[in-house]
Formats: C-alpha cells, structure tokens, sequence
C-alpha cells in the first residue's frame, strides 16, 4: 500500500478526473467499496450480531469517499 499526502492524493484526484475521464462521483464510491470491503474482511467478533462500525471521514470536499450505501456495508 502506499500512502500519500492530502496535496498529492488531490493531485492524483485531478489527474484521474481531467486526464483519463474518470468521474469523480466513481473515484469516491471506489473508495467506499475498498474500505467497506477491508472492514468485511477482518476477524468476525465472538458475539454475531454485536458488531458495530463508523466510518470517520476528515477534511475534504463532501465526505464522499466514506457514503457508501451497499447491502454489503456494515457500517
């Protein structure tokens, strides 16, 4: 994994939305899915149905990236 600054990730934002078309709408529900998806991979807890999640989302645009409306989402 490799983790960038917020000047480089906004970078790499506008790079994806004005060089290769890539919706933005599409960048933020990418990165809802890959965090939604790595808390559904961690260790189940002794007590089914006592588990608990939030998704914490700091400065930015619209908090996008931590909206992810999915049957999936346990959050």
């Amino acid at each position: 994994m490799k983790l960038t600054t917020a000047e480089q990730m906004k970078e790499l934002d506008r790079q994806a939305i004005e060089e290769r078309g890539i919706p933005s709408i599409d960048l933020m529900e990418r990165a809802a899915a890959g965090v939604a998806e790595a808390a559904l991979a961690l260790p189940l807890p002794k007590r089914p149905g006592k588990c608990r999640g939030a998704a914490l989302c700091g400065a930015g645009n619209n908090c996008g990236d931590g909206n992810r409306r999915s049957p999936a989402a346990v959050f």
